[in-house]
């Protein structure tokens, strides 16, 4: 025999945004594992905490979320020219050196 469970429309949200919370929490994870091993912990926090703020509202923009924060930390940065010194140093040389 089936028992039937009836739910006020207030206990229904109430539990959704609940399950919503717990799967933000464990979506949220992933950035936070992936940024303290990528060594890029600042994107993993933010990721965490952003994934459960709005697991409640939206499970599927949980996942977004996650999805962002993941490609954001496993991104490869802007090779930046690094400047030498001593290319600087050899071209200031040799200019003050000229007659």
């Amino acid at each position: 025999m089936l028992m039937q469970i009836r739910l006020t429309p207030t206990e229904f949200i109430l539990y959704g945004a609940l399950a919503g919370l717990i799967l933000g929490f464990l979506l949220g994870l992933i950035p936070l594992f992936l940024g303290i091993k990528k060594h890029n912990r600042k994107y993993g926090v933010y990721g965490f905490i952003v994934s459960i703020a709005v697991g409640p509202i939206s499970a599927i923009i949980s996942l977004i979320v996650v999805a962002i924060f993941s490609w954001l930390i496993l991104r490869k940065p802007k090779t930046e020219v690094p400047t030498s010194s001593s290319e600087t140093d050899s071209n200031e040389t040799s200019d003050t050196k000229s007659p």
